[in-house]
């Protein structure tokens, strides 16, 4: 994503295979490199992008894509049940072709 709110810690995460992964924490002010690796090192950089968020104060926010829709969506359901886990109050999930995906980097407006 290439915008960022204020009081908010985003976790992205780009899902190639299971053995193939890239994720990133952005925090406000701030952003961590992308690190590589596969479902285990997923599950241990969301856990830090949510250590990050609690220690700030700040909200966290998960964007998962992938070209690979039933991966994508395997991934996304066991995310889901791990922050359900955490004791999340709020979830919602928007799914995304990548020709929408890229429509809405293109036309995002800034406030």
């Amino acid at each position: 994503m290439e915008f960022m709110i204020d009081g908010l810690v985003q976790f992205e995460a780009e899902i190639q295979s299971i053995k193939n992964i890239r994720s990133r924490v952005i925090w406000p002010d701030s952003e961590g490199p992308w690190i590589e690796g596969g479902i285990e090192d997923l599950m241990v950089h969301f856990t830090y992008a949510g250590w990050t968020a609690y220690n700030l104060g700040c909200a966290l926010s998960m964007a998962l894509s992938s070209k690979d829709e039933n991966l994508g969506g395997s991934v996304s359901d066991l995310m889901t049940r791990m922050i359900s886990s955490m004791g999340a109050i709020q979830l919602a999930e928007i799914r995304l072709t990548p020709g929408a995906m890229d429509e809405l980097k293109r036309d995002h407006l800034e406030p």
